[in-house]
């Protein structure tokens, strides 16, 4: 019986030490994947400066052959005042949570909207809206 008690308590030791390497390892890769993050961000912040038209960051995009795309609007409360597009740079993916099928990262470029939409709830970019800010930006898909 001393041994089954002494066998149970080694195997949930080894179970428990092993469970903690792998959270270590994970908290440390997690890093470094931030530290990436970061590092993209710093690199576009220091080309595309707030002010700067869309047309300007745009054609910085596709001079180096940055694939982007566009949505609206990273900050959500602005959904409702906002005309035009947010243009989205992919750097990396995380761990996603069980109910969702994807967790894309992304630097962010948020754009001041330029005059007035044509027509209500109308999306339009214009070469003149202007920068606003460049942000790390996640992004949770397929959810529940």
């Amino acid at each position: 019986m001393k041994r089954i008690l002494l066998l149970l308590l080694a195997i949930a030791v080894v179970g428990l030490l092993a469970w903690g390497i792998l959270h270590h390892l994970q908290a440390k890769a997690k890093e470094k994947r931030e530290a990436a993050y970061e590092a993209s961000l710093q690199s576009y912040a220091q080309a595309l400066k707030p002010g700067m038209t869309r047309k300007q960051v745009e054609d910085y995009f596709q001079a180096r052959n940055i694939t982007y795309l566009q949505e609206c609007c990273v900050l959500v409360e602005e959904s409702s005042t906002r005309h035009s597009w947010d243009d989205l740079v992919k750097v990396g993916e995380e761990e996603k949570p069980w109910y969702c099928s994807e967790h894309y990262v992304y630097i962010a470029f948020r754009f001041a909207d330029y005059g007035e939409p044509e027509a209500k709830w109308q999306f339009k970019d214009n070469d003149l809206d202007t920068l606003k800010s460049v942000t790390i930006y996640h992004q949770l898909g397929g959810c529940l």
